[in-house]
């Protein structure tokens, strides 16, 4: 016999479908909701704590927030305190951490023991290490306070630590690796976990000992810079006489018993006390990428007046790509009609292709990568003395240059004056002159330019028959040599007049073709001197030329006179004029001197024939009286 099976009921079938899919879902959105955790490449840069309060990283042991400041510890014997951050980042990025430290105590005995800052493995949880001689990163042999195999566990997944170590025994050797106790130094051990490594790298008597003037800080910068097999070099610059003084310098951090590379890292703090004791605290914590972006240029020789080229370079020479890197250049402001070009290469980008004045654009530069900024402009024709050019670059705000000594770049330049003078020179009465007679001079000096010519002067030198006169306009002589001048300067395209009067001696005899004289202006921003003035010569009267000339009259008519000579000069018929010829121009009429003179024979004649026939009536009458 087949047993019945009894099956539930329609309608009981679709409620259990309907709540075993609700329980599906249910189970499906359990992961959506939860918060997810922290993993590497979750702490972003620029990354900032000032300490305000614990948010963003793990206290262990006796760190704890107060005041405003990351305390490590109290001024308390046996305590150690470290604060890591929450989440990690890529190890290969390397970095640029820069904070302030505060290491004092009222105990008159001598401080202990130091801190640190520390890299761990991301992969490690948070934690502490040992007291006193440990730091609270490494490890520690308990008995012997730091020399010899350890028994006390240092940080999980400890990579390297750089510590400021007030007593000296973070240099001991601790796991048999350390040279001894070394006060006030900067001291770096390297990877560790429990009670194995934490080997001794590097130390270095610190600049103004490693204490504080009581909670004043101090500021110290660590650069961590990745290298491409993996490796990490370390650099440190401590806060001592009124600036930072580098300690270590590209300390290697691989070698023998160092641990590979992570692929996080967790950035921490760490500090500890012993049978001596100091409160140990930090602040203003800023951690950045590492860059190395550097700017060049120079200046060409510049000449008041002319164009003006130059080029700034800006390159990335570092490990991390730089976007936005504000480039900025400050143009001297004696340039005029500034345009500038940008051109990038090798994977950079300029943020604009061109503009004018000065100099401000942003650039994309990939490792490797360069911008070239090209500047044009005109040089103030008064420009004098330096030319002085100032060109800046800045990493991207999530980065920190580790060489900030070639982020600015001054060019200067000697700006040297080409001014280029010519000279005009006239003079009035040219002509008809006479020995005894003024002439006034005007002498121009005009600038072509491209410089302006500082303190014009005219230079003429007077021929001996003229002796100077007078000047209203800064003339004076010595001797025959009249100089023109009173500091006037002279853009280019300007001009400056000079008149002065000369007297032509009385017993000068000639036509005046060897008075002749030259001007030239001077500037000492004319390297080559003025052009001169053409020659200038004056026509003179020769004072011994026949004047008048008379027949006498006859004695009942009238003396007919020659006409006088014209005194005027003769006209310029392309060649020297002879002041002896013809006064007057020629207008057809050359022959009336002639004319002149026969009639003055004819007149002559006739009053000759008058006088005969006079003498010959008079002679008839004293032959007949009869006819009285």
């Amino acid at each position: 016999m087949t047993e019945r099976i009894h099956t539930p009921p329609r309608a009981a079938r679709r409620v259990l479908a309907v709540a075993v899919s609700l329980a599906a879902l249910a189970v499906l959105a359990i992961p959506a909701l939860q918060t997810p955790s922290a993993s590497a490449a979750d702490l972003t840069f620029p990354y900032d704590n000032a300490f305000d309060t614990g948010q963003g990283g793990v206290l262990s042991g006796d760190a704890r927030i107060v005041d405003g400041r990351l305390r490590l510890t109290d001024d308390s014997r046996g305590q150690a305190g470290s604060w890591s951050t929450a989440d990690t980042f890529p190890s290969t990025l390397g970095l640029d951490i820069e904070f302030e430290y505060a290491m004092y105590s009222d105990d008159p005995r001598a401080g202990a023991d130091g801190l640190l800052v520390y890299l761990a493995d991301g992969a490690a949880e948070p934690g502490i290490g040992g007291t006193g001689a440990a730091l609270g990163y490494a490890c520690r042999p308990e008995s012997t306070q730091g020399q010899g195999p350890c028994d006390t566990a240092g940080i999980p997944g400890g990579f390297a630590a750089i510590a400021l170590d007030r007593y000296g025994n973070f240099s001991l050797p601790i796991n048999d690796s350390g040279p001894g106790v070394t006060p006030d130094a900067v001291v770096v051990r390297g990877s560790g976990d429990g009670t194995d490594g934490y080997r001794f790298v590097a130390n270095a008597v610190a600049p103004g000992r490693v204490e504080t003037d009581g909670p004043t800080t101090r500021t110290v910068r660590v650069q961590l810079l990745p290298g491409d097999d993996g490796e990490l070099a370390v650099s440190v610059q401590l806060e001592a006489g009124g600036g930072m003084r580098t300690v270590l310098d590209g300390v290697p951090l691989h070698g023998a018993g160092q641990a590979a590379l992570p692929p996080t890292l967790r950035l921490g703090f760490a500090g500890a006390t012993g049978a001596h004791v100091n409160v140990h605290e930090i602040d203003s914590l800023s951690v950045r990428q590492p860059a190395d972006l550097r700017v060049e240029h120079d200046l060409p020789r510049v000449a008041a007046g002319e164009h003006v080229r130059y080029s700034v370079t800006a390159s990335n020479v570092g490990r991390n790509a730089s976007d936005p890197s504000p480039l900025t250049v400050d143009v001297p402001d004696a340039l005029h009609d500034v345009t500038w070009a940008c051109a990038a290469s090798d994977g950079g980008a300029c943020s604009a292709a061109d503009g004018t004045g000065d100099v401000g654009v942003d650039l994309a530069l990939d490792r490797g990568a360069s911008a070239t900024v090209t500047i044009e402009g005109t040089l103030d024709p008064g420009a004098t003395g330096e030319l002085v050019s100032v060109a800046t670059i800045a990493p991207a705000p999530h980065l920190a240059d580790a060489d900030e000594t070639d982020n600015t770049s001054r060019a200067t330049a000697v700006v040297t004056a080409s001014a280029q003078l010519e000279t005009d020179k006239s003079v009035e009465p040219a002509t008809g002159v006479r020995p005894g007679d003024h002439v006034e001079y005007q002498v121009v000096a005009r600038n072509r330019g491209p410089a302006t010519a500082r303190d014009v002067s005219v230079v003429d030198d007077l021929p001996a028959a003229l002796v100077f006169v007078d000047s209203a306009d800064a003339c004076a002589a010595a001797g025959q040599r009249v100089t023109c001048g009173d500091g006037t300067d002279l853009a280019p395209g300007e001009e400056r007049a000079f008149r002065f009067r000369a007297l032509l001696g009385e017993d000068y005899r000639g036509d005046g073709s060897d008075v002749v004289n030259v001007a030239t202006a001077a500037s000492p921003t004319d390297p080559d001197g003025g052009d001169p003035s053409p020659g200038v010569a004056i026509e003179v009267v020769d004072p011994d030329a026949p004047g008048d000339a008379t027949v006498p009259p006859g004695p009942s008519a009238p003396a007919a006179s020659v006409p006088e000579r014209s005194t005027a000069p003769a006209a310029d018929r392309g060649g020297t004029s002879n002041p002896r010829g013809g006064a007057l121009a020629y207008t057809g009429t050359d022959d009336l001197g002639i004319v002149a003179a026969i009639g003055g024979v004819l007149v002559a004649a006739g009053a000759g024939c008058w006088w005969v026939a006079r003498r010959r009536l008079r002679a008839d009458r004293h032959e007949d009286p009869a006819g009285d």
